[in-house]
């Protein structure tokens, strides 16, 4: 999994395009540390995704995974 995040300044980052979210639920439905997170602030329709996970934050283009 961390093959596709980046790190950059000490952060595990996942570039996002758009609203692509097919590696976001790739990548989500390997990992042992995904955390649904609160159903009002999902994005993407299926909740197994990293942009669905309590454990990401939100970046300019970007979400850190604050698992690894």
């Amino acid at each position: 999994m961390q093959q596709a995040f980046e790190l950059r300044q000490g952060r595990w980052q996942l570039t996002l395009a758009e609203e692509d979210y097919g590696t976001s639920r790739q990548l989500a439905a390997g990992c042992d540390g995904f955390i649904a997170d609160d159903e009002d602030e999902q994005v993407d329709d299926i909740e197994r995704s990293c942009v669905n996970c309590a454990r990401r934050r939100w970046l300019i283009d970007a979400i850190e995974c604050t698992f690894l």
